[in-house]
């Protein structure tokens, strides 16, 4: 068993402590109450051993003279059988000391059971009801009894209002000891039939003096409401909806607004906070078969301030009905994070109470038993809550378990860097929880804070708040997809705002869940939780207003059953569709009395009488029709009747199981039937609400098109649709190309499935060859007809370029060579003929044709021819005398020269005579004229000619004198 925490029993023990200290004993001894056999009603009972208020042990070591034994400074122990015991108590001190104390005492017995008591009992208005808890039998001589909530001290009394009453009957084991008193007590739970009951959240008290009265319909502002305060609250009414008292962990509040007194003296603050996500829970205190009367006040400070949980316990037995604190400010965790929630266990109405620890991932559950409030343990499960962003956001439970007892538990995660909702499951009756899911909200902000289960525990919604960049924003998650990041992905957005700041969600006792918004003099209502993508949620950021008063962040924190929809008389429908069966279930007129029986009348003509609660009935025509349901009980006789409308179910939708589209890069769905509403849902998710719907070609897949006629989309016709695009596959004719001058590219048209081909050159064929830079294109069509085109550009890379000169010049009989240079920018290799050179530079002796072949850095080639051309300039060379003598030297006149043509040769005598003429270069003058030797002397001569390699040259003439010497 875990830490007691027994504090609705400490005024008792501080009543026996004065005693034991008025006698004086020289020992105070510890502290034995309830001696009594355990009652049969409250397994959890027995004798409460406690060590003095002022021990300083450090430690406890309990013996009992039954065999049992314990170690804490408290312990209850069952004695099952009256008689004598001892108990001995070995205190150990912190210096290693240690006492042994033994007392003796007596288990007395208890008074008989009840005999024929019933604990719930529904009468009939102004019907009397006597209450006796030894009806038909002989009550215990010398019985006392004292009655709740009003004490009376007789054996019977007559009640006819609903309420819980609970009688204490007491008898004294020893008549003569008044310490022998042993008591037994059981309750009975009254109804009046048709009186409201399990309104424990009727009643709502929140921010800036706001309230909400949800025992009305639509529920109706409360107005003088003494809290203000930004975030957490909680409140509780009794099972009728009558207010008792509401806290905003600082302070609390009875029914009329006045802050509740405390039994022992001054009160003093409760240790929440304002800023607290969930600073207050109020959670009631089961007694041993009492009335509820005591209610634990769990507080939560702020995360970043003092992390303390604590809590308190009220007893509304006293002043006068509104209630006293008995006990302050217990601390019971310390350092704790803002979140606190609780579960009622109806199989024994104890309760459970989880918190999360400060900078662990540890949550600690308490458990609120009639034997008192236990610490049962913590768990280790989850994400760590070790920043202060992640300590304040929500905790909620589910309201309704499953069928295995067991319900969900979500914990907002606020981020940076991302928000995260953490799901766990929670066992009513072992009080075990286990790690469900986590979901990954997105990056924060917006920052996620507020959190609530549908009543079907099938949704979560999310509230997060936005900073002046990101909206606030409020989403609605499916639960029961088993991918997590599917539900994330297909999450609904029913509302954003870029200047509101959302805060808490809170389910009420009217199925809806209420979103609060900072400032606003209304809340948010989503009026259908349960609802999906289809029929929508019916959401209202204007929902319900408060009276002039305004809301905060926060909303009432309680007990997760408290919110759940209580039934009454009338009836509910399911199915309103022409052709199919509609289906009726009456609630009870006042449960738990049956009903004896039920005439319905349909509003069609039909009317059936039946035994049962539950019947089906068929309409043929859509319309409005009036269903009246008269029941019977042993009480009264009642009449309801309700407005219910039939609708037509749409055509079938005309559309094809698969649409196979040809060419089109869109198409559009038209379903062909006449209907109130319409979705198409696309990979699980709403992508349109009207008759047609536009497909791009890449949204192809499955559409499941719906056309229905009533608001929740029950009457429906539905197609699932295969969208497939036929269109031209994927073309590319690749990157643009670049090629070097004077060769060729061949460009290709990929692909297999072309039926013809048509290039902008006129070309049809699937490939082309370019040689020259420029834009290429293609359309290429496949064999559905359907067309595509694309582009290549072409461009011409650097060209390899020298500075070479086609031709040179030069004279080689001179023995002169020529030198060709062939460097250039960007050239990386050379190759000459005929010489097989690789080197840019050779030099050359001959002439003739040299080629050169150039590679550049662009893996370029060229050739270039380079001619060395012999061209020599004319030369000439005339003696200046020669001597015709017959001595056989210098006999003629001989002209040296070549590189000439056209040459002619003219001498003249003193009187401008031709005396030697010739066009031979090698005909000589031999100094005759006309057969006779001329006479010595200096002869003129003019010699004309061209020259050979330089043909565009004018004629050269060359005049001289050569002097004939005999």
């Amino acid at each position: 068993m875990g830490e007691i925490y027994i504090t609705y029993r400490q005024d008792f023990f501080k009543l026996l402590i004065l005693m034991i200290l008025s006698i004086g004993s020289a020992q105070a001894q510890f502290v034995i109450s309830e001696t009594c056999v355990p009652s049969p009603y409250c397994a959890e009972n027995g004798t409460v051993f406690s060590d003095m208020a002022g021990s300083t042990a450090t430690g406890w070591l309990w013996t009992f003279s039954n065999g049992q034994s314990a170690t804490t400074r408290s312990t209850i122990q069952p004695f099952i059988t009256p008689g004598k015991y001892s108990a001995t108590l070995t205190r150990t001190f912190a210096d290693g000391s240690s006492t042994t104390e033994t007392q003796s005492f007596t288990i007395g017995t208890l008074p008989p059971d009840f005999t024929n008591w019933e604990i719930e009992k529904t009468i009939c208005p102004g019907e009397i009801l006597e209450l006796d808890p030894y009806k038909g039998s002989t009550p215990p001589p010398g019985a006392t009894y004292l009655w709740a909530p009003n004490g009376e001290t007789t054996q019977t009394i007559q009640v006819d209002k609903s309420d819980c009453y609970s009688v204490q009957v007491t008898i004294l084991n020893d008549p003569n000891d008044p310490n022998s008193a042993c008591t037994l007590e059981n309750l009975i739970n009254v109804n009046v039939c048709q009186e409201p009951a399990n309104q424990q959240g009727a009643k709502w008290f929140f921010g800036e003096n706001a309230g909400l009265d949800f025992s009305n319909s639509p529920p109706t502002p409360i107005t003088d409401g003494k809290l203000n305060t930004p975030e957490g609250t909680s409140s509780i009414s009794n099972t009728k909806g009558d207010l008792m008292f509401y806290s905003d962990g600082i302070s609390v509040f009875d029914k009329d607004g006045n802050v509740m007194p405390c039994s022992s003296g001054p009160c003093q603050p409760l240790p929440g906070s304002p800023t607290s996500t969930q600073s207050v829970l109020i959670v009631p205190q089961p007694t041993c078969k009492g009335c509820e009367y005591l209610y634990n006040v769990f507080t939560t400070s702020e995360i970043n301030g003092t992390k303390l949980l604590t809590v308190s316990t009220v007893d509304m037995r006293q002043n006068s009905g509104n209630g006293a604190i008995i006990s302050q400010n217990t601390t019971l965790q310390q350092p704790t994070t803002e979140r606190l929630a609780s579960v009622r266990n109806d199989a024994d109405s104890s309760y459970w109470i989880i918190s999360h620890d400060s900078g662990t991932n540890l949550f600690r559950i308490f458990h609120s038993t009639t034997a008192g409030l236990i610490e049962t343990g913590t768990q280790a499960l989850g994400m760590a809550h070790d920043t202060p962003e992640k300590g304040e956001g929500y905790m909620k439970f589910s309201s309704s378990p499953n069928s295995n007892g067991e319900r969900l538990l979500a914990i907002v995660i606020p981020g940076p860097p991302n928000n995260y909702v953490e799901i766990f499951t929670f066992n009513d009756e072992t009080g075990v929880l286990t790690f469900n899911r986590t979901l990954d909200l997105g990056p924060a902000p917006p920052k996620a804070y507020g959190v609530e289960f549908s009543p079907d525990g099938e949704k979560l919604f999310v509230s997060f708040q936005g900073d002046g960049t990101e909206p606030s924003s409020l989403r609605q998650y499916d639960i029961t997809i088993a991918d997590d990041q599917s539900v994330v992905d297909l999450a609904e957005v029913l509302d954003t705002s870029p200047t509101e700041k959302y805060g808490a969600l809170q389910l009420a006792g009217d199925g809806k869940i209420y979103m609060a918004i900072e400032g606003s003099t209304s809340l948010a209502v989503i009026g259908d939780p349960n609802g999906g993508q289809i029929a929508g949620v019916d959401y209202e950021r204007v929902g319900v207003q408060l009276g002039g008063k305004k809301s905060q962040l926060g909303l009432p924190n309680m007990v997760a059953n408290f919110s759940q929809q209580s039934s009454g008389s009338g009836f509910q429908a399911e199915g309103f569709c022409t052709g199919v069966p509609t289906s009726f279930e009456a609630g009870p007129i006042c449960d738990p009395l049956e009903d004896i029986s039920y005439v319905w009348d349909f509003g069609d003509g039909t009317v059936m009488p039946s035994k049962d609660a539950q019947i089906d009935h068929t309409y043929t025509a859509p319309g409005n029709y009036t269903v009246t349901l008269t029941q019977t009980n042993q009480c009264t006789v009642v009449t309801t009747s309700q407005v219910i409308t039939i609708y037509e179910t749409p055509l079938p939708i005309s559309l094809p199981d698969i649409i196979e589209v040809l060419c089109d890069d869109e198409t559009l769905l038209d379903m062909g039937v006449v209907a109130n509403g319409y979705v198409w849902i696309f990979n699980g998710k709403v992508v349109g609400r009207g008759k047609t719907l536009n497909v791009k070609k890449n949204q192809q897949g499955k559409y499941v098109a719906i056309a229905y006629n009533d608001p929740d989309a029950n009457c429906y016709s539905e197609k699932v649709i295969d969208v497939f695009f036929r269109t031209v596959a994927p073309f590319d004719l690749g990157p643009d190309l670049a090629i070097c001058r004077n060769t060729t590219e061949t460009i290709l048209a990929p692909g297999n499935s072309w039926a013809s081909y048509l290039w902008n050159t006129g070309a049809t064929s699937s490939s082309i060859i370019v040689s020259q830079a420029g834009n290429y294109e293609v359309e290429v069509t496949d064999r559905n007809g359907c067309k595509a085109k694309d582009n290549i550009l072409v461009t011409e890379l650097p060209f390899p370029k020298t500075n070479l000169l086609p031709q040179y010049f030069i004279c080689f009989p001179d023995k002169q060579t020529l030198s060709l240079d062939a460097t250039g920018t960007n050239i990386v290799e050379y190759s000459w003929t005929p010489t097989g050179s690789k080197s840019p530079i050779i030099t050359v002796d001959e002439a003739g044709i040299y080629e050169v072949t150039l590679k550049n850095t662009s893996g370029c080639l060229a050739t270039e021819k380079i001619e060395a051309v012999e061209q020599c300039e004319p030369r000439f060379f005339i003696p200046d005398a020669f001597t015709p003598d017959g001595q056989g030297q210098n006999e003629t006149l001989e002209v040296f020269g070549a590189y000439f043509k056209n040459f002619t040769i003219r001498i003249y005598n003193r009187w401008g005579e031709v005396i030697f003429a010739s066009d031979d270069y090698e005909n000589k003058w031999d100094g005759t004229y006309k057969g006779l030797m001329v006479q010595p002397g200096a002869y003129p001569y003019v010699i004309t000619y061209e020259a050979l390699y330089f043909p565009d040259r004018a004629p050269v003439v060359k005049r001289g004198s050569v002097m004939l010497i005999r």
